[in-house]
């Protein structure tokens, strides 16, 4: 079964992005207890939460309901609060931009020119319809802006971005993160949107960051086309585009005055951006990726969703017979004897449904409180990142430090720094260890063997009555054929044990005994070398070694991998884990069996990736 978690009326699937306020899943709209459609799923991290989203779901709702039914910010919205608000749109294939920068980086694939213009059109034009509902963004970034794989740009959180700015003074890990896209104090929301859109822009032509507002000028002046992999200076249009966006020479009055030189810049010049170019782009740059979504949206389709809904105990006719006559006029000639079985049935059929549904509850909790840790680790390895900018910046300092007071202070920051991210590593450490035990107790109670179903009632005939004088089709269907000569036996549920079956019991009701057996692979799939991996990079003991990662593969009934898990792997940015897991996902396995029946089970996988050149 797949990983799924209970948030409001939806399901949680897999993390597709991360980013300063939260994340963005794959998420699945359930009609009843059947697959209904796919969508995106946007949650928030508990800097966010406590700083209080939930109380502002309703402006969220009017800016959305303002945009409804224009392109480029994503369709079919709905809002809901309560203890975990989070927000819900129509499923679109596709990416963050701050996840196609950094991939393209690490493959190191050129972004060329009329890619970025692509991109920046697409925001571009997504911002001045924004303003035109006299609503502004106030927190572009590379993580706010959603590219399909099919080329289009979407900004998936303009309905809750006013809110979510309204709240950055109180949280100051996103500030923080969004600093380097964010104008000055003292300008208007749309110079500030635009300023973001600039920044947007130089990104993508560079693959680095804004860098602060004093270095600003002269480092436009020195700028290149390093996305594109090339030494050439960034055109005289694009760059005079660029200047105006960031307030660096005439700034932009209005969004008409945008858009008639974005016109300009993309129509009169040497490019061509076009959506089909943007498309093979993002085909080429997450093909693994996008397979894989697609082969997770088809499992989903097919899962089963029952534990995870409301258990109901069955309110089906037990006395019926197979044509719908009742029979009664049968029970009461079985008297007192009747009667008391049927109680004991009654309360059987009600503990069993009992604890079904508290094992179903403890499930739904355990991954809430999974998926907490899991958002809590996010936020800390964005402090770590942020932590080890601020140490890279002291360190930097301390070099070009030139008089004995600038290194005094460049050696304060840079003390201050390292004291942070000790800090920070050692609360990572903590909520790993959190984590993995939240993990463990999620897996143990998902592995649980669940409680048996109430056992249908016996059918008993009168002593009046002989067996050779009932009508067969008057008897009810779940008639046993021994039945006039004993009841049927109680089945204990399957938390106590095996059922014990009496010697007189049909061999059809016999529990299946014999030894339990794991999954095997019948079909190993070699993972994919990850590319430009530098070996100076990882760690002392993974340089001059084989580079080994080891996955749990979840195995269901059918031999589907359905959940595949890091159990020792190769930490940073590298790409092994994910290799691991895509081949784990890839090969094909026989399921784990019990007396001879499939069942549900973990086997542990060992991928060998050899010495790093």
């Amino acid at each position: 079964m797949a990983s799924y978690t209970r948030l409001g009326n939806y399901l949680l699937a897999n993390e597709l992005s991360a980013d300063p306020f939260g994340k963005i899943h794959r998420g699945l709209a359930l009609s009843g207890s059947s697959f209904e459609r796919h969508v995106l799923i946007r949650t928030f991290t508990e800097e966010i939460l406590e700083a209080g989203i939930g109380a502002r779901i309703e402006e969220a709702e009017r800016a959305a309901a303002a945009l409804a039914g224009l392109r480029g910010f994503g369709h079919g919205y709905t809002l809901e609060g309560g203890r975990m608000p989070h927000v819900v749109c129509d499923y679109i294939h596709g990416r963050s931009l701050a996840q196609m920068l950094e991939k393209a980086k690490q493959e190191q694939i050129p972004l060329g020119v009329d890619h970025a213009l692509s991109l920046l059109q697409g925001v571009a034009q997504s911002l001045i319809q924004l303003h035109s509902k006299g609503l502004s963004h106030g927190t572009l970034s590379p993580h706010t802006v959603w590219v399909s794989f099919e080329g289009a740009t979407q900004i998936l959180d303009a309905p809750i971005a006013k809110s979510l700015q309204g709240l950055l003074p109180k949280c100051p890990l996103a500030s923080a993160s969004l600093s380097r896209y964010r104008g000055g104090t003292g300008t208007t929301a749309l110079q500030n949107d635009l300023f973001s859109l600039g920044a947007l822009c130089y990104e993508l032509l560079t693959l680095d960051k804004l860098p602060s507002p004093d270095l600003l000028a002269p480092t436009l002046a020195k700028a290149t086309l390093k996305a594109a992999q090339e030494d050439a200076p960034v055109p005289p249009e694009i760059l005079g585009l660029l200047k105006r966006l960031l307030g660096v020479e005439k700034v932009f009055e209005n969004p008409s005055a945008l858009s008639a030189e974005l016109e300009r810049v993309l129509y009169d010049g040497d490019y061509s951006p076009t959506t089909f170019n943007m498309a093979f782009f993002m085909h080429t740059l997450f093909r693994e990726e996008n397979e894989h979504d697609t082969q997770a949206m088809k499992a989903d389709q097919s899962a089963d969703f029952s534990p995870f809904l409301e258990t109901h105990p069955s309110k089906g006719g037990i006395f019926e017979t197979a044509d719908g006559r009742s029979y009664a006029k049968y029970m009461v000639w079985a008297g007192v004897g009747v009667a008391g079985i049927l109680g004991f049935l009654g309360y059987k059929s009600w503990t069993d449904s009992q604890a079904l549904a508290k094992t179903n509850q403890e499930l739904a909790k355990a991954q809430t409180e999974n998926a907490e840790f899991t958002a809590r680790l996010a936020d800390i390895n964005r402090r770590e990142q942020l932590a080890e900018g601020n140490k890279a910046e002291a360190t930097k300092l301390l070099s070009e430090a030139r008089t004995a007071e600038d290194k005094k202070k460049a050696q304060a920051k840079l003390d201050e720094a390292t004291k942070q991210q000790a800090d920070i590593q050692k609360q990572k450490v903590e909520t790993q260890q959190l984590a993995q035990q939240s993990a463990t107790r999620t897996q143990n109670i998902a592995q649980a063997p669940p409680s048996a179903p109430p056992t249908p009632p016996p059918t008993v005939l009168p002593p009046s009555l002989p067996a050779t004088q009932v009508n067969p089709s008057q008897l009810p269907k779940n008639l046993p054929s021994n039945a006039q000569a004993s009841p049927l036996p109680v089945t204990a549920p399957q938390q106590a044990g095996p059922a014990q079956q009496p010697s007189n019991a049909p061999q059809s009701q016999a529990v299946p005994e014999g030894p339990e057996l794991p999954p095997t692979m019948t079909r190993r799939a070699v993972p994919i070398q990850p590319r430009g991996v530098n070996k100076n990079f990882l760690a002392p003991s993974l340089r001059n070694s084989d580079i080994r990662v080891s996955v749990r593969v979840y195995v269901d009934a059918q031999g589907r991998p359905s959940k595949v898990v890091v159990d020792k792997g190769v930490e940073g940015a590298f790409g092994y884990n994910d290799a691991a897991k895509q081949a784990a996902y890839e090969s094909a396995y026989a399921p784990a069996t019990r007396g001879g029946k499939p069942i549900n089970a973990w086997i542990t996988v060992e991928y060998n990736f050899g010495k790093p050149k």
